[in-house]
């Protein structure tokens, strides 16, 4: 008799165990931002990834993309690209893409370039529609080097 309580205790104890694991990896999956292109959609204000130097660049340092939220309906967008030292041409090639039928799609681009210099920047406020999540996508260039960067979509 003893036996099968002490069976029953462990059996219970196992059932219990099982599903408060199986109930916290539930919570933990949903916890997870959607993710889509390498950029997850997120609810926060704003959102910047920045790049190092290619594998086998000599001119590139680094590049970052920028997005953040301004107000309703209007976001600050852009980006910057750093040489390793002063190069004859440097440039960001912005691009704003909007979420649409889960895809990325374009929104707008623009596109800065300096010449005999190490840095180069640039940024616009945008009125956007809102309702849907955007990113920003840079190309950096460095002379003959060449890296892209982008963030994670924010709602707007």
């Amino acid at each position: 008799m003893k036996k099968r309580k002490i069976l029953s205790l462990i059996m219970t104890m196992v059932m219990v165990c099982a599903l408060f694991i199986s109930t916290q990896k539930n919570v933990q999956a949903s916890d997870i931002p959607e993710c889509v292109d390498g950029s997850y959609l997120t609810n926060d204000d704003s959102s910047e990834l920045t790049v190092g130097p290619m594998s086998r660049g000599i001119y590139l340092k680094s590049g970052s993309s920028t997005i953040t939220k301004v107000g309703p309906g209007k976001i600050g967008a852009g980006g910057n690209t750093v040489g390793q030292k002063t190069v004859s041409k440097i440039t960001v090639s912005v691009t704003v893409e909007r979420l649409l039928n889960g895809k990325w799609a374009y929104y707008t681009s623009w596109m800065e370039t300096n010449y005999n210099s190490v840095y180069v920047s640039s940024s616009k406020t945008l009125s956007v529609p809102t309702g849907y999540y955007y990113r920003v996508c840079c190309t950096h260039y460095a002379n003959s080097d060449v890296s892209d960067s982008y963030t994670d979509g924010i709602y707007i």
